[in-house]
């Protein structure tokens, strides 16, 4: 329906979906792909030393490697914000990566500070578009990049502190959202986690320090009571981030 419609795209505005979509103006299910580099004929295969794809292979590590590295056709690729695959700053000590590596709040900066400048719910707006890619067009790669703004969003607890309207936006956009989907669409279906429970468990662990604006506070419990009510989701079992992290330090960092 179109208050559905409406909920769900709230902070898009044409200047967000213009940013967003691909170059092309169409989104697929399934990206246009092309080889990364030569080698799909017979020929080409055989002037590079490789098998020939009907060839046998010996092992299942051998088959997916023999599959052909492929990209996306330029222009057909959704325009998607690139998050930081490190989360702490160049020349952070050990003790500073492992508090980085808890809370995301670094990572969340460099992302609102490169593409959404003096405009943090423009980070919304994509959350957004990502979901209704997914959930109108089936787009997995909108899926996975939903889930992993998600997960920035809910581990920056110092954030939470600084961006009271960013967060309590959120708290609107993802009530509308999970009305879309059943309870238990985010359970890995071989470990039974599930991804949006455990994200949201340390999301609400955070929001209720006391430091957090008490509005905001209000709001969190008042949509921690709901989906508890509504989806039967348990918030009260210890997060598994309160348990012992290891951090993988980069290469030359030492602990005294």
């Amino acid at each position: 329906t179109l208050r559905r419609w409406v909920s769900l795209s709230s902070l898009l505005s044409a200047a967000a979906v213009e940013r967003l979509q691909p170059e092309s103006g169409q989104i697929c299910a399934f990206a246009e792909v092309l080889p990364a580099r030569p080698g799909r004929l017979g020929a080409e295969r055989a002037r590079q030393n490789l098998p020939p794809y009907d060839a046998g292979c010996a092992s299942y590590a051998e088959g997916l490697a023999r599959l052909p590295a492929m990209r996306p056709r330029p222009g057909t690729a959704i325009r998607f914000t690139e998050l930081p695959a490190q989360t702490f700053p160049e020349g952070a000590s050990p003790q500073e990566i492992t508090r980085h590596s808890m809370d995301l709040s670094y990572a969340l900066d460099t992302v609102l500070g490169e593409r959404y400048a003096g405009q943090p719910r423009g980070l919304l707006a994509e959350l957004q578009f990502a979901f209704i890619c997914f959930l109108i067009g089936n787009v997995y790669d909108a899926f996975e990049h939903w889930k992993r703004l998600l997960n920035i969003l809910c581990r920056s607890e110092d954030a939470m502190r600084r961006y009271q309207d960013l967060y309590t936006s959120l708290i609107s956009v993802l009530y509308h959202q999970l009305n879309e989907i059943p309870a238990d669409f985010f359970v890995d279906i071989v470990s039974q986690d599930n991804f949006l429970t455990s994200t949201l468990q340390v999301f609400f662990s955070s929001i209720c320090n006391a430091d957090v604006d008490r509005t905001l506070r209000k709001k969190a419990e008042k949509f921690k009571a709901h989906l508890t009510k509504k989806f039967k989701w348990d918030f009260e079992a210890e997060p598994e981030d309160c348990a012992p992290v290891v951090v993988e330090l980069p290469e030359g960092v030492q602990v005294d």
